[in-house]
């Protein structure tokens, strides 16, 4: 290429030197040193010539490389390839035998199920049939139904107005009852008060009642004695003027009274012999039934036992113990107290 560059350059030159030959005498020096540049230009030229023709020819091995990769790429790719297609139709050839065989059994497995649905269709025939049956014995069974319970319904109703009636006459005399109730209500309310207000009255309760003593002392000195009202007369050799009751020594002789009822305790008097042995009493216990009062604790002629309104007492029975081998005799054991009371009937 450079070459035939430099044949154009020195063609053109010639051409140049031919005409200054036809025309004016050449300067020497001029032509040299036009020629000097000229072969300089060329000179540069070839030598960017030279430099593109190594750039192409690097180009062109770089791309005869990249060539080479491209067909070993291509040729790999090619190869896996038709071991990829070896090996997809060798699996469709297997997967098209499992198919075949599914699609066989899905044919009988349809036809079975295809006679399934005609049995079952007949079956449903069947049922509709015998379903439409029952509806219309259901029906007229309805109907009936129905007719029985409109008699029923105004029997009902007539029953109902019955009922009404018989109602707004109860209601009537209900009305009276109440009124009669109220009124009887009342009246009770004003005999529970009267008879509140008179048991409320705190009295002697023990006068006259029933007494019991063991271990009696021979003679005349019994319970009742006790109970008789009379405190004046104890003098032992008036004999038929004694009034005082008399045990033997055996331990634990009581004498008890009975009050026929049950009470409310607030007070018990005992009166000791004022003649002689008043000590003879000492250690002697009083109970209301089963609840301790009090306790003798020394010689002297009445003992008081009074029982607050803090803790109530009800009894039905008092009585006067010696648990010693001592006498128990007393001229006469008093209760105060109100009642009688039913056992749910107390008036704290």
């Amino acid at each position: 290429m450079f070459v035939v560059y430099l044949l154009l350059v020195l063609g053109g030159q010639s051409e140049a030197t031919s005409d200054v030959a036809e025309g004016s005498p050449p300067d020497s020096h001029d032509t040299c040193h036009t020629l000097k540049l000229a072969a300089q230009q060329i000179r540069r030229e070839g030598y960017t010539a030279i430099d593109k023709a190594d750039s192409i020819r690097e180009q062109a091995y770089r791309l005869k490389d990249e060539a080479y990769e491209v067909r070993e790429s291509a040729m790999e790719a090619k190869s896996a390839l038709e071991t990829t297609l070896v090996e997809t139709i060798a699996l469709v050839r297997s997967q098209s035998t499992v198919t075949n065989l599914y699609i066989q059994e899905m044919r009988s497995t349809l036809s079975e199920i295809k006679k399934k649905m005609e049995d079952m269709e007949e079956k449903m025939e069947d049922m509709e049939e015998r379903m439409e049956e029952k509806m219309a014995g259901m029906e007229e069974r309805m109907e009936e139904q129905d007719k029985k319970e409109e008699d029923r319904f105004a029997a009902l109703d007539e029953h109902s107005k019955t009922v009404e009636r018989k109602i707004s006459e109860h209601a009537a005399v209900s009305s009276t009852i109440s009124s009669h109730v109220s009124e009887t209500l009342s009246a009770a309310l004003t005999l529970k008060e009267r008879q509140k207000a008179q048991m409320s009255e705190v009295r002697i309760i023990s006068l006259y009642k029933i007494a019991e003593q063991t271990n009696p002392y021979p003679g005349t000195h019994d319970a009742d004695l006790a109970v008789d009202g009379t405190v004046t007369f104890d003098r032992p050799h008036w004999a038929d003027m004694a009034t005082y009751t008399e045990t033997t020594t055996t331990p634990g002789s009581k004498l008890w009274i009975e009050l026929g009822g049950l009470f409310r305790i607030y007070k018990i008097k005992v009166w000791n012999l004022r003649h002689c042995c008043q000590e003879q009493l000492i250690g002697a216990h009083i109970y209301a039934d089963d609840r301790l009062v009090g306790t003798v604790i020394r010689a002297q002629g009445t003992y008081d036992f009074a029982i607050g309104d803090e803790d109530p007492v009800y009894a039905k029975e008092v009585t006067l113990q010696q648990p010693l081998g001592q006498q128990l005799h007393i001229l006469e054991l008093q209760i105060w107290g109100t009642g009688p009371f039913l056992e749910d009937d107390k008036f704290d």
